[in-house]
């Protein structure tokens, strides 16, 4: 069977929990590339729109072919309003979240790695010494995946990983960043080095190198 094709498009805005140069392993085994994209609401209205339309369309589609469905399903929006932890009051960003698992698998048991492609400003693989920060300006390329979820009768959007490129880095760091430095305080002879880079291999796939 031809494998379906899906939409492209480019989501730019400030990434926030940036997984995407080594998969997390923390809920799911086999590894996910993921990567969360805030948005001012105004600049995010255009895609909102899009997404809505793909869900609708993939509604209608649902009821078409099986009208009984018309009273049974739901529509999961693929984005999210941003809310403030402390006051709970909306920050006036949209959120989008893009995954891609590690590990694919095919119904007649076939199994394949894959990857998302990170490029820096000039379309250079990034360095596996650098760790993306939140608040890193990005521009991320995503495919649109409609879905109905037969469990629990929900149609949605997922939006399927396919690369990133950063244009602004803040970069990751833990530890040291969560103190500033005090003069004339005590400090250690052994400059241990805190190491929080991501490992990230030089990628092949000629397909996607014009994303960016």
């Amino acid at each position: 069977m031809a494998r379906p094709n899906f939409e492209r498009i480019n989501i730019s805005g400030k990434a926030q929990w940036a997984k995407v140069l080594e998969p997390d392993t923390k809920w799911n085994p086999d590894g996910e590339y993921s990567v969360d994209v805030l948005i001012p609401e105004a600049d995010a209205q255009p895609i909102c729109e899009k997404l809505d339309g793909v869900v609708a369309a993939e509604f209608a589609k649902a009821v078409k072919e099986k009208p009984a469905l018309k009273n049974q399903l739901s529509q999961s929006s693929p984005y999210q309003v941003v809310y403030d932890n402390d006051t709970g009051d909306a920050t006036g960003e949209i959120k989008f979240k893009a995954k891609m698992k590690a590990i694919w698998r095919a119904r007649d048991g076939r199994t394949g790695e894959q990857r998302p492609i990170v490029v820096d400003a000039k379309r250079q693989p990034l360095s596996k010494d650098i760790a993306i920060g939140n608040g890193s300006t990005v521009n991320v390329n995503v495919e649109l995946v409609p879905y109905l979820m037969q469990s629990t009768k929900a149609v949605g959007c997922s939006l399927r990983l396919k690369g990133l490129q950063v244009v602004n880095l803040v970069e990751y760091a833990s530890g040291g960043s969560m103190f500033d430095t005090v003069d004339g305080g005590y400090e250690s002879s052994a400059n241990a080095e805190i190491d929080e880079a991501f490992a990230v291999e030089e990628l092949s796939d000629a397909e996607n190198q014009g994303d960016f």
